[in-house]
């Protein structure tokens, strides 16, 4: 079973500095300063955890059953002690005492605070003993994996994941298992992972095409089998090519996964940067017009 709470308390908008210790000596939480003399043993374990002999903590919350012997940080909000795999976060919402702020109108009277919420779950099924955040080029995601279950921020999304891979993107963390393709832990119906070729934001399998942005995955119908991005250059390094927003197969030219309308895929073909065109990649012209952005100019 897992297991859930939320923490609620408040903060004023400001840096953190989390846990520490002043003059060597001292332990605080931010700016206040900690009553150690009820907490036996107390030690600050990095910025967001300390504990004592019978507890571990949160940034000053109690973390409840957490065992503080064998208490663990694995990174990426995940810990662990010998009976479980735990998850951590802070959830933050920005309040004000107007509705009238985030309009044009600005009260003088205007105050703003953020309220903060942790979020700590025990994680259904997971063996301590084998778990391990899922990274790619040394950089941890939001993965976890104990050679069995898969999941993502603390939540179980698949059972039996075998063998799961990180693919390769410089945007984005797409995670391919023998049965399913996750974007952002979610799980992309109708997908087919055998066939599933990404390459940056563009994505396609056998039956169709997919566009990947930073809230969702647009899908949309394209002849796979010729379907390709269109690149270009790497400002930085001309013999590195990146991929650009257009593509196309031999019907259709598309611009972030939705067809360019009248646009000819044979002659179509990026323009190099120009006075009009500032932006890498993000020109292109065909027999008949040019193009911006995706559209006629």
């Amino acid at each position: 079973m897992k297991y859930r709470w939320i923490l609620p308390f408040l903060f004023l908008l400001s840096c953190s500095k989390g846990y520490h210790y002043k003059y060597w000596i001292f332990p605080y939480y931010e700016d206040h300063k900690i009553d150690a003399s009820g907490r036996k043993n107390f030690e600050i374990i990095d910025r967001e955890f300390a504990k004592d002999e019978t507890n571990v903590y949160y940034k000053e919350t109690k973390l409840p059953e957490v065992d503080p012997k064998n208490f663990q940080i694995i990174g990426k909000g995940y810990s662990s002690d010998q009976k479980n795999v735990y998850f951590v976060t802070t959830n933050v919402n920005i309040k004000t005492n107007s509705p009238k702020a985030w309009l044009i109108v600005i009260p003088l009277d205007l105050k703003v605070w953020t309220e903060k919420e942790i979020v700590f779950s025990v994680l259904e099924k997971a063996k301590p003993e084998s778990f391990r955040i899922l990274g790619r080029e040394g950089i941890q995601t939001d993965y976890g994996f104990d050679e069995k279950r898969l999941y993502h921020l603390g939540s179980l999304i698949e059972e039996n994941a075998a063998s799961p891979e990180l693919l390769n993107s410089s945007f984005y963390d797409v995670l391919k298992t023998k049965s399913s393709i996750y974007y952002q832990g979610k799980r992309l119906s109708g997908v087919d992972p055998k066939t599933f070729e990404l390459f940056d934001r563009y994505a396609k399998d056998r039956k169709r095409c997919y566009y990947l942005n930073s809230l969702d995955v647009k899908t949309f119908s394209c002849e796979s089998e010729n379907f390709h991005v269109l690149k270009y250059p790497n400002p930085l390094d001309a013999k590195i090519s990146m991929d650009s927003d257009y593509a196309k197969d031999f019907r259709f030219v598309y611009w972030q996964g939705e067809v360019i309308r009248g646009a000819d895929p044979g002659s179509f073909q990026l323009i190099s940067e120009n006075s009009e065109c500032p932006y890498s990649g993000d020109c292109a012209r065909d027999r008949n017009r040019e193009y911006r952005s995706g559209v006629v100019f």
